[in-house]
């Protein structure tokens, strides 16, 4: 069967599990990223996906980054597996070009060169639900935020004290652990983890071009937090993470590309928040100061090659009025350094509010404005207005969505020059963006089928990009995308879930008239989780991903399938293992750099 026939084979029988049944009222899921408050997803406009925790331990994800490339208009590019540089683009967008936050704390890169961030660091152990809201998204959360917004929402002690634990062992002599104590104490609720992860990994430059010396990869990731009922309206709470990961890398993809190079990477992340509920609970009020620090070196043969530390403080204060049931409201202020230690600081201020009108049961109105003075380039205003129209008695929901994003220059576009340029471009303009999506969702049998279809387009003026012409950055680019996403989820039986989605994009160079470089146009996961006996849990996963344009030519398009399963010895202990790459496919993520064949892992769990 040639892959064209077994994707068009996955599509239709996607659409075969979501046939209209009995059309009912579907229970709404609660999300936060889309408006910064508590709310269905039944009244938002805007196009959003939820991976919880329950999903990531079913399909054993060791690392983050695999987590996102199951979800909708995400592509994954990393050089390399275990520990490789992982970026990703939502809806086509520039990697750079998506906000990434940890418990609504800002963690790109200020030091990076288009400070986006690194999703390879990012262990999965600690994550209660990732929500990944697309499209332009300034309006609530400022510059970055074109493509979307990836928010890793973390795990909070919910009960009595308990300790729990993994380990998991296999392939490339990999050996994975992590061991959690949490627990709540009258009004005060804490929780610790460690864990860490250690390989031999493979050759990161392809082993297909004669490149055989393997590639290792360890980190170890610490988290914190605790929070605590001051009194009836009054709650603070701390939270701190810190990962520190040693990444051997090869010097080039392709053949010759092994080197003997190190990368070391530290990462902390703090934050605290009070909260204070005022006017018998119609003022909510939050006040969160909040730190990152990312310190970067690198060695090759031995001797540091390169060293840089990116440091981001920021204040935000964020007041939730709801004196109605019909109209709510936000209001936010913030104030942020981000800064590239012993180089150079830049200061943004931004003032947002944003307001929600429920005229009519089931209409959801939402407008939002902000602005935001940038140092450096001056001020920015963004508008977002969205619509949710709710169906109850069909089970249907209609969605649209118009938004203004924009990335103001970094601490190092605005400071870099080289190549005969006697000073940076003084003139570099944030990169501005206008994006539209709108789509329709319907359930069935009470939530049982569930299918999304978005279409969406937008379009990013003033990209910035470096050009040898004048040995800096400047604003050159303007990049067009559109596409559709095919969303859909089944539980068919009592005992079976499935969840599949497919996307297709254009990423369009409209200087040149291409496709941009790094955008398949067509991307499809599919997860199946069975439960065929009491204790046993059975599935798998394929993922697609089509042609796409590199640098230095093509990637060619690649199918691989894992699979997985899971068996509860007994309520606290769990025997668990999975397959990955099932049919040993030799593909790559970027042109040059190799990935996992057939491989296997085995581990035990244990929940206090």
């Amino acid at each position: 069967m040639s892959r064209s026939r077994y994707i068009l084979l996955s599509a239709i029988s996607s659409i075969v599990l979501v046939s209209p049944l009995h059309a009912a009222e579907r229970a709404p899921d609660i999300v936060v990223t889309a408006t910064r408050t508590e709310i269905s997803t039944a009244q938002v406009g805007s196009s959003i996906s939820v991976l919880t925790a329950k999903e990531i331990e079913e399909r054993q994800y060791s690392f983050t980054v695999d987590a996102l490339r199951s979800l909708p208009g995400i592509t994954v590019s990393q050089n390399g597996p275990f520990g490789g540089s992982a970026s990703i683009r939502i809806r086509g967008a520039a990697s750079d070009q998506t906000l990434v936050l940890i418990d609504g704390v800002v963690v790109n890169d200020p030091a990076s060169p288009g400070a986006g961030f690194n999703f390879a660091t990012l262990d999965p152990n600690d994550i209660e639900r990732i929500e990944v809201l697309r499209g332009p998204q300034s309006t609530l959360y400022g510059s970055q935020a074109i493509g979307g917004v990836v928010n890793i929402i973390t795990k909070r002690a919910t009960g009595p004290f308990a300790v729990s634990g993994f380990v998991e062992a296999g392939s490339f002599n990999t050996l994975r652990s992590g061991i959690t104590v949490a627990g709540k104490e009258g009004e005060t609720d804490y929780r610790v983890s460690l864990s860490g992860i250690s390989t031999n990994g493979i050759s990161k430059a392809d082993e297909n071009d004669g490149n055989i010396e393997e590639d290792g990869y360890r980190n170890y990731t610490v988290g914190a937090n605790v929070g605590s009922n001051l009194t009836e309206i009054l709650r603070v709470e701390g939270s701190l993470r810190y990962s520190d990961s040693r990444n051997e890398f090869d010097a080039s993809g392709g053949v010759g590309g092994d080197g003997d190079r190190v990368g070391h990477t530290r990462e902390l992340q703090t934050s605290g928040t009070v909260y204070l509920s005022t006017f018998e609970g119609q003022l909510e009020n939050s006040l969160t100061a909040s730190h990152t620090m990312i310190d970067r070196d690198n060695e090759s043969n031995g001797v540091r090659s390169f060293s840089t530390t990116g440091l981001r403080t920021a204040f935000e204060y964020l007041g939730e009025v709801s004196m109605s049931n019909y109209w709510n409201a936000i209001v936010g202020l913030k104030t942020e350094d981000t800064e590239i230690r012993d180089q150079s600081s830049i200061r943004t201020d931004s003032i947002f509010g944003q307001v929600q009108v429920l005229p009519i049961e089931g209409l959801s109105l939402i407008g939002g404005i902000r602005y935001d003075d940038h140092e450096a380039t001056g001020g920015v205003t963004t508008l977002r207005f969205t619509g949710a129209y709710s169906l109850a008695e069909t089970g249907t929901v209609f969605r649209a969505s118009w938004g203004e994003g924009f990335k103001s220059p970094t601490p190092f576009q605005l400071t870099f020059f080289c190549c005969g340029a006697t000073a940076p471009n003084p003139n570099l303009k944030p990169e501005e963006s206008q994006g539209w999506d709108a789509g329709i969702e319907q359930s069935f049998d009470n939530g049982k089928y569930d299918l999304q279809v978005n279409y969406y387009e937008q379009d990013v003026t003033n990209q910035i990009n470096f050009s040898f012409g004048i040995g800096g950055y400047e604003n050159l680019d303007r990049v067009e995308t559109s596409g559709w996403e095919f969303i859909a989820t089944a539980r068919p039986l009592d005992w079976v879930d499935v969840s599949a989605n497919f996307t297709h994009q254009t990423a369009t160079d409209l200087a040149t008239g291409s496709q941009l470089v790094r955008v398949p146009a067509n991307l499809a996961s599919l997860n199946i989780i069975t439960r065929p006996l009491e204790k046993l849990t059975v599935g798998g996963s394929v993922t697609y991903n089509d042609d796409e344009t590199d640098n230095n030519g093509l990637v060619a398009d690649w199918i691989r399938v894992d699979l997985r399963s899971a068996y509860q010895l007994t309520d606290e202990v769990e025997l668990f293992g999975r397959v990955e790459n099932l049919f040993d496919e030799q593909y790559q993520d970027i042109l040059g750099f190799g990935t996992p064949g057939l491989s296997g892992f085995v581990g035990i769990r244990v929940r206090g």
